[in-house]
């Protein structure tokens, strides 16, 4: 277009310096064509991106609810005020959209509670029953409603995320695109959301709405707190036929979500995190986050701490923090050392988000010894089972003394004892590691894998008000089913709080 403009000028020029004046009604035409090549097209060609917000005026936009809340500031739509929805009411494909490719560039304020709504259509007052809402939040600190930590590039209610890639205060590009039953959202170009919308997906009666369908766009405005502003809002047209697979897809096969559980979990508002994924045997931060945008299920990537364990320093401690810095996915360690608070930075430890523990590796023969794999049953015996699940009982305490916030495998019993299960965990052992756990902050880990810990453990856990996590343990960049971990969600009525989430940095 630009080249045809250069054209266009070139010939305008010319005629005026000859100025012949029976080219006059010619010179009116290249006027007139001037403008319409320097215009959007109303009808919204293919594969071409065309601005929706001229900079200048709410031109086209109608705000619903309370339309004092949005206002045009330094050429950047500004929302802030009471809850109200902008709608794109205006030429471009006549305001009604159903393959898309959408960006916008937003900043928010602290407590900006803001989205993209998709597929959907005017409505006065109430959040749209139509379309899906793309999440534009990036944290409202102290709140203990789960909804308040639903982040940017969420599909709200559908396919929530939990760890912001970006901050408060700084621009940032989300995009969306839209092709046949395929929703992909990137924050800054990385991954949060690839979703395929089944032929029958779980919907709560008031959300039958919130499907693939067609309509226009809407920007929601609600900071009572601070503020969203929106610098620019422009779509690209696709095709009809648009193949949803154009771009290639990272496979969910494996994780056990072939039916879509984390769609009825993310509408019930239960956070479904797996944080205990490892770098390790092929496994990247890269692969968790296309992991974690096809499955639904949030990841936290870890790396181990100790002698003779992947990290041993703070340098290579803040490498590690450095490789997820700014990505969608909660960054931890597993720590193997008892005194591993005391050997790092403090500073460093305080950017995790997370800090996991098990209680798999302990002194042998007695307290005295150095520490020994327990799964490596050749450095040990153990001729006393009770003797030594009193010793046992005493490392779990210590264990959860630290400053750790989550505790995997529990009830985890060695090799040579572990067909003692039920005798060796008594009911008042069982109660004193969970109790230690919720006075300590703890949240116990229901694991993929291993059966740990066993339904007696998480029923009385329940009753005495210990939160939750799920981890899959992995050893390799291998598909771990966590059908185990969605099961339990059903089979002990989970609910929100009783899900660990970190409160975001």
């Amino acid at each position: 277009m630009d080249r045809s403009r250069d054209r266009l000028n070139r010939k305008l020029i010319n005629m005026t310096l000859c100025n012949p004046l029976p080219r006059f009604a010619s010179f009116l035409a290249l006027i007139a064509s001037a403008v319409i090549l320097c215009l959007p097209s109303a009808a919204g060609a293919d594969g071409e991106w065309i601005r929706l917000f001229d900079g200048k005026s709410l031109d086209g936009w109608r705000a619903a609810a309370s339309p004092g809340t949005w206002k045009v500031e330094d050429e950047c739509l500004v929302a802030q005020g009471p809850r109200s929805r902008l709608f794109y009411l205006g030429p471009v494909a006549g305001h009604d959209f159903r393959n898309f490719e959408l960006e916008v560039e937003a900043r928010t304020e602290p407590a900006t509670d803001s989205g993209v709504f998709i597929h959907t259509r005017y409505q006065e007052s109430d959040s749209p029953e139509q379309g899906y809402e793309v999440q534009i939040s990036n944290g409202q600190a102290g709140s203990p409603n789960h909804r308040a930590l639903i982040r940017t590039g969420s599909l709200r209610g559908v396919r929530n995320i939990y760890k912001s890639c970006v901050a408060d205060g700084e621009w940032f590009q989300v995009r969306i695109r839209v092709a046949g039953n395929r929703v992909a959202v990137w924050v800054n170009g990385l991954p949060t959301v690839d979703y395929l919308e089944p032929a029958k997906p779980a919907r709560a009666k008031q959300h039958a709405g919130r499907v693939l369908s067609h309509g226009t766009i809407a920007l929601e405005g609600h900071a009572p707190g601070g503020r969203v502003a929106y610098r620019s809002v422009r779509i690209r047209l696709l095709p009809a036929d648009a193949d949803p697979m154009a771009i290639p897809r990272a496979s969910d096969a494996g994780y056990g979500v072939e039916l879509s559980p984390i769609d009825r979990f993310a509408a019930a508002d239960i956070p479904v995190i797996d944080f205990h994924v490892h770098l390790r045997g092929g496994m990247t931060v890269e692969k968790a986050i296309d992991r974690q945008a096809v499955t639904g299920v949030n990841l936290g990537v870890l790396r181990n701490i100790g002698a003779g364990w992947p990290i041993e320093t703070d340098e290579q401690l803040r490498e590690f923090i450095e490789t997820a810095r700014r990505k969608p996915v909660f960054v931890g360690l597993q720590v193997n050392d008892r005194d591993w608070y005391r050997k790092h930075s403090p500073e460093l430890i305080r950017q995790l988000d997370f800090v996991l523990a098990d209680t798999m590796i302990m002194p042998m023969p007695n307290d005295q010894s150095p520490p020994v794999k327990l799964w490596l049953t050749d450095g040990y015996t153990i001729d006393d089972p009770e003797a030594w699940m009193e010793r046992y009982m005493r490392h779990n305490l210590r264990v959860l003394a630290e400053p750790i916030t989550i505790l995997a495998n529990p009830t985890y019993l060695p090799p040579p004892v572990e067909k003692l299960y039920d005798r060796l965990w008594t009911d008042e052992r069982m109660r004193k590691v969970i109790q230690a756990a919720v006075d300590n902050h703890v949240a116990l880990e229901i694991n993929a894998q291993s059966g740990l810990p066993h339904d007696r453990f998480i029923r009385m856990a329940k009753a005495l008000g210990a939160r939750f996590t799920f981890g899959a343990n992995n050893s390799d960049d291998k598909p771990i089913a966590m059908t185990r971990c969605f099961e339990a969600i059903s089979l002990y009525g989970l609910k929100n709080d009783e899900m660990y989430v970190p409160d975001g940095k």
